[in-house]
């Protein structure tokens, strides 16, 4: 090939090579999260991450790690109830979602409907009546939708016992220190002064959720031998199922839905804020921001 065919063969080949970075640049910018939409056209989710308000009575409480909570039946817990629903009803979420079986949505429906909005003091210690319910009643809502997905595994037990087995008793302890230690912060925001706004702004901080999806990483997934796979398991049946919690969520919501409400326990929503972060036409609202507006 003579030298001014090659050069020309040479030239050729660069402006074809800087057309296609071009446009293979061009279309992955196209695909990113933030320039899909921008942020006056994304769906607003308000998430709250909440502890279950019937754990108040330590019979009620099946959570593996046990906490004093606090009572929302109080006069004080009462008021800051009030300002919630009422600052959650100035944002207008259009659909309102909560941990309950999606396969019971009919259960659900009939409890909603008969669901009377007074004398809150009275009512039942639980998410539903007392928050749900009465934002859902005060937008005159319909329904409220259900979202949650029980077909999971979380063996607990089994895996701890697979731990001994290969004796991970460091790992155990480590793991029982940072419960501890977690307790012992919980409890003395509990008992500082028995605020329920105060336990929701710690159980819906980033630090506290990072603890949280930290746990499945770095203790459960490392339970077990090297061919014990209990520990990976317990993690993927956590990620499973509010994968498919997710899915409940994202096929009910319609382009009319400006914004909406999912209300969990407060692990649910740790591992919720990273798939919503992914979500190019979704963005999130936290309560502690919506509560410091005017």
């Amino acid at each position: 090939m003579c030298k001014r065919i090659r050069l020309r063969f040479l030239i050729f080949i660069s402006i074809t090579s800087l057309i296609s970075c071009q446009i293979n640049t061009n279309e992955d910018s196209s695909e990113s999260p933030s320039s899909s939409s921008n942020d006056s056209t994304k769906t607003e989710v308000l998430l709250i991450g909440t502890f279950h308000f019937s754990n108040f009575d330590p019979s009620n409480n099946i959570d593996i790690i046990q906490t004093n909570e606090v009572d929302v039946l109080t006069k004080k817990n009462q008021k800051e109830l009030e300002l919630i629903c009422n600052k959650i009803a100035e944002f207008g979420p259009s659909k309102i979602f909560v941990e309950y079986p999606f396969s019971r949505q009919t259960e659900l429906d009939s409890i909603y409907e008969h669901f009377v909005p007074r004398d809150f003091e009275l009512k039942e210690r639980d998410e539903g009546d007392q928050l749900s319910f009465r934002v859902a009643k005060q937008l005159k809502h319909k329904r409220i939708f259900a979202c949650d997905y029980k077909d999971s595994s979380f063996p607990n037990n089994a895996m701890i016992k697979s731990m001994e087995t290969s004796n991970q008793q460091d790992l155990i302890a480590l793991d029982e220190i940072k419960d501890q230690q977690w307790e012992s912060e919980y409890n003395a925001i509990v008992n500082k002064d028995q605020s329920l706004l105060d336990v929701l702004y710690f159980l819906n901080s980033e630090q506290e959720r990072k603890i949280d999806r930290a746990w499945y990483l770095n203790f459960a997934n490392k339970a077990g031998s090297v061919n014990d796979t209990i520990g990976t398991f317990l993690a993927s049946e956590w990620s499973r199922r509010n994968l498919h919690i997710y899915s409940k969520i994202q096929k009910q919501i319609t382009d009319k839905d400006e914004k909406i409400m999912i209300l969990l326990g407060s692990s649910h929503i740790a591992i919720l804020k990273d798939f919503i972060d992914y979500n190019p036409n979704w963005k999130t609202v936290e309560l502690k921001d919506l509560l410091e507006t005017n």
